[in-house]
């Protein structure tokens, strides 16, 4: 078989184009796991001259999922700004928002943290492994079986909670601007 410069140069862009979209995706997990989750977290780095108060607006779940739900996801609904109007939403600090819980799998609920983790730590963001633990292995189980728009489940969560974690850091970003 004989492939033709034009198909080959097709074929060669389309492994570029993926090869540089893992990175990004890699480089911005790493970013969002150094902001908020890392020992001494950018964020914490940040705001030590400032001072400032963080708040995060957060959706909440209509109904607490109890131990016979097997799967419930806020997915879009962390997002306040892509809810129905009406829904249930709180304002929290870095840390509840951190433990904010957006997703109960047979009754267990995980949150913001166990998912920039899965996502970094588990699923190849940062590190790769084929066997994760505790959270991390629920978690990779329910996003190898269940997908939205192409994507893992899991890993479409990080979309809300990346729109969330700007608009809540938007005075600490206007401030370190300012200097």
């Amino acid at each position: 078989m004989q492939i033709s410069s034009s198909s080959n140069g097709a074929s060669r862009s389309k492994r570029w184009l993926t090869l540089t979209l893992r990175s990004t995706f890699s480089t911005w997990l790493h970013g969002l796991r150094q902001m908020f989750l890392d020992g001494d977290s950018l964020v914490h780095q940040a705001n030590r001259e400032h001072r400032l108060k963080l708040a995060f607006v957060v959706g909440e779940f209509r109904s607490a999922p109890d131990g016979w739900v097997t799967i419930a996801s806020l997915e879009d609904g962390l997002d306040p700004d892509t809810r129905p109007p009406g829904s249930p939403s709180k304002e929290a600090n870095l840390d509840g928002f951190m433990g904010h819980v957006v997703l109960y799998l047979k009754g267990h609920g995980y949150s913001v943290r166990d998912i920039i983790k899965h996502a970094s730590d588990a699923a190849g963001g940062v590190h790769r492994t084929n066997s994760p633990k505790g959270a991390a292995q629920k978690i990779a189980e329910f996003s190898a079986g269940f997908g939205i728009g192409g994507l893992p489940a899991a890993i479409r969560q990080l979309k809300a909670i990346a729109r969330v974690a700007l608009r809540g850091l938007r005075r600490l970003i206007a401030a370190a601007q300012k200097g």
